[in-house]
């Protein structure tokens, strides 16, 4: 009896240890200090909820009077001690692959252990069940994936704040799609562009951000959004250009440092695809940004609209849990 108790306060200490480690993961990804931290955000409302139910399950098997399977307890210590060793190793490895393997071996890891620790303190046998307990961790994976697929496919923009006429923003942000050959802006971006020129000439933004980096030899995605910008007639002096970011949240953290902190800015307003705009929200919130979006009018089918809902809905997560975008 006192073995499994110790052995199930050594699984609370290193859970507990290792969400705070991802804590700090999810923070040191956006390069951003612990002094910002709030729990006003997804991702750390997650860590908390994860923190109270390991907390609360655990010591309900502490304080049980029946008969665990030592050998049971064992595994699930094992497997948190080996959650803990990835989360850790993922500081020292600098590929973004890489540590995303890493990182969703700890959330597997790490969410195995926690249905574990609850299905014990509901079960009459105490005994581990593996294939239930697998069961579950799908069961409750897949509902998370079905319920952030809603949120991206039926995200609304926020356009219709500004019809009225008073709402205002410092800046819009363009956020970088392909280039085709010939440094001309895929349909993608023609589309993300227009919506930016559409937002300046009415006045909701005096100022354009273009972000996107590109391919050696050929113009970047910034680039040619200021060209095609200034081919309607949008003044140079209004427009700021980011050539160098490969993604979305490295387009995010660079106007965050280059422009919106440094001018003081209160609001901006992002332009990009329907189902690219809450992930692009999500991210700036979580960098104290103000942010209101404009979502461009790319034609398409449902099926690629689904697709890509899939796809975005997969990184929301991946943002949520690791600060990766």
């Amino acid at each position: 009896m006192r073995h499994k108790n110790f052995f199930i306060f050594l699984i609370l200490i290193l859970s507990v240890f290792s969400e705070f480690c991802l804590i700090y993961v999810r923070y040191s990804n956006q390069n951003l200090y612990m002094e910002s931290f709030s729990l006003l955000k997804t991702g750390n409302l997650i860590s908390l909820l994860d923190i109270v139910l390991i907390t609360v399950f655990s010591v309900s098997n502490i304080l049980s009077k029946s008969k665990y399977r030592t050998g049971h307890v064992i595994t699930l210590l094992a497997m948190s001690v080996a959650a803990l060793f990835f989360i850790v190793v993922s500081f020292l490895v600098p590929d973004k692959d890489i540590r995303i393997v890493l990182y969703l071996l700890f959330f597997v890891l790490k969410l195995f252990v926690l249905i574990s620790i609850i299905l014990l303190a509901f079960s009459g046998s105490k005994k581990l069940h593996a294939f239930n307990t697998a069961g579950y961790v799908v069961l409750l994976l897949v509902l998370v994936f079905a319920s952030t697929f809603y949120f991206v496919y039926s995200y609304k923009d926020d356009s219709g704040l500004y019809k009225q006429g008073s709402r205002k923003s410092d800046a819009g942000v363009i956020l970088g799609a392909a280039v085709w050959g010939g440094n001309r802006p895929s349909p993608v971006l023609r589309e993300r562009i227009n919506k930016g020129f559409e937002i300046y000439q009415q006045k909701y933004a005096p100022k354009l951000i273009l972000t996107g980096g590109g391919s050696p030899n050929e113009l970047t995605e910034a680039e040619v959004s200021k060209n095609e910008l200034m081919k309607f007639g949008v003044e140079p002096r209004n427009l700021y250009v980011e050539a160098k970011s490969n993604s979305t949240i490295e387009q995010i953290l660079f106007v965050r440092d280059r422009y919106y902190k440094r001018m003081n800015f209160g609001r901006i307003i992002l332009v990009s695809d329907n189902f690219h705009l809450l992930r692009a929200s999500e991210i700036c919130r979580f960098n104290l940004m103000n942010v209101d979006t404009f979502a461009s009018d790319t034609p398409l089918s449902a099926e690629s609209n689904v697709n890509f809902c899939i796809k975005e809905s997969f990184a929301l997560i991946v943002f949520w849990l690791f600060g990766l975008g």
